[in-house]
Parts: C-alpha cells; sequence; structure tokens
C-alpha cells in the first residue's frame, strides 16, 4: 500500500505556457529583448494528454531560477486578435534582485525600442516595470519591496468580502 503524502501548495513554478502564432518572433524577443535561455523547442503531430490530433511546436525559454515561460505554435489555430478582456489583465509578473536591476531593465528596453510602463509603485509592495511580448501577453518585471504579512492576508480578505457584497 502506497502512503498518502500531505498535501500542501505546489513547490515552484516549472512552467506557464501561452500560445503564438509566429516562434521565430516570440524566440528573438525572449532570448534578444528578455536575456532568456532558448531551452528547446518540441513538435509533435498529436497532443500527448488528448491524444488531439493538432500539429503543434512547443518553444520553452528559461528563467534564471530554472523555471519556463513556454509557448505553443498550433498548426491552423485562428489569432483572435484583439479581445474582450483588457491587455494588461493577463500577465506574468517576473522578480527582479533590486530597483537597480530595473532601472536597468527600464534602460535596455529602451535600447531594443521596447516600449514600456513604469517603474510603478503598487501599495508599497511592489515596484514594477511593464512590457508587452510579440504575442501581447504582458510581462511585469517586479521588485518585491517588502513582504506580505498576515496584516495584509486580513485586509485582504475584508477587500474580499466587500468586493462579493457589491
Amino acid at each position: 500500500m502506497m502512503a498518502t503524502a500531505a498535501l500542501r501548495a505546489p513547490r515552484s513554478l516549472n512552467h506557464i505556457a501561452y500560445p503564438t502564432w509566429n516562434s521565430q518572433a516570440t524566440h528573438d524577443f525572449y532570448t534578444e529583448v528578455l536575456k532568456c535561455e532558448f531551452l528547446t523547442a518540441i513538435q509533435l503531430d498529436v497532443v500527448p494528454s488528448s491524444g488531439a490530433r493538432t500539429p503543434y511546436l512547443h518553444t520553452f525559454f528559461g528563467l534564471h531560477d530554472g523555471s519556463a515561460i513556454a509557448f505553443f505554435e498550433v498548426e491552423g489555430l485562428p489569432d483572435p486578435g484583439p479581445d474582450s478582456v483588457p491587455s494588461w489583465v493577463r500577465h506574468i509578473a517576473l522578480n527582479v534582485d533590486s530597483m537597480e536591476e530595473l532601472h536597468a531593465w527600464q534602460a535596455h528596453f529602451k535600447a531594443k525600442g521596447v516600449e514600456s510602463v513604469g517603474i510603478v509603485d503598487h501599495d508599497g509592495v511592489w515596484e514594477s516595470l511593464y512590457i508587452f511580448d510579440p504575442n501581447g501577453v504582458r510581462i511585469e518585471l517586479t521588485l518585491q519591496t517588502r513582504p506580505l504579512t498576515e496584516d495584509d492576508a486580513r485586509q485582504g480578505a475584508e477587500t474580499l468580502r466587500t468586493w462579493n457584497a457589491r
């Protein structure tokens, strides 16, 4: 009989995946602009988890901590273009280690001709710089300036209750 492990939140992020309609532009952006290591590309005609016959290319770009951002270019998938979700909602926030690093990224983006927004102070907890990748994915480079506390959790729970009561 196999022992049941106590469940808790997963240990860390392995990868997050988004669609792309141009794998080369995505590769160039993540390797040249965000300085991610190109890890691999997998091309299959059948989706292993579902058995669906759907040719695709799955690319992976490494972050400093060992996690990755991945993309699927699916053959024949129509590009939905702008949708009803505001562009700032769907995003990934990536940690940096200092304000100096945030400023260095800001200068790097300017040198690469990539428009950025920020550096924005979020509630005295995060300082963030924003860009979009070629797929419309918003990327937030962020410095967390203090840990979240039990007081933050209590205040957040009250904010959630108030929101739900609307």
